[in-house]
């Protein structure tokens, strides 16, 4: 789904992606029919997260946006494989930040453990 914009509330928190509504088009010297937009047929979901998936290294910005996050000589965070944790309490990072390049399914394996330990954390942090 290719994203047009990201909307946001009056405190800029995440509230919907509007998305732009494709066709196919004519086949091309190959036969291949390519996506193409639908003049003025984009539309609005709400969501409350969106992972942006682009590239396989890690955003050069993080050291600097982040600077108690540990990173690796190559930018990647720094994790305990088996929770996700980094060195910053209550944050966690898996999939190619952490890694390095991989497959999505061992970015997928990430996620669950993460998920796990986030859990895990956020029970143990509430009273």
């Amino acid at each position: 789904m290719p994203a047009a914009a990201f909307h946001g509330d009056e405190r800029n928190w995440l509230k919907e992606v509007e998305a732009i509504r494709m066709k196919l088009g004519e086949p091309d010297d190959s036969g291949r029919r390519r996506p193409v937009p639908i003049p003025d047929a984009n539309y609005r979901m709400p969501i409350d997260v969106a992972v942006i998936a682009i590239g396989n290294s890690p955003n050069p910005l993080i050291p600097n946006t982040t600077p108690d996050i540990e990173v690796g000589k190559w930018g990647n965070i720094q994790t305990d494989l088996e929770t996700g944790k980094t060195s910053i309490p209550g944050v966690f990072a898996g999939g190619d930040v952490a890694t390095g390049a991989a497959t999505v399914i061992l970015a997928m394996v990430a996620g669950k453990v993460a998920a796990r330990s986030i859990h895990e954390y956020v029970m143990d942090t509430i009273p």
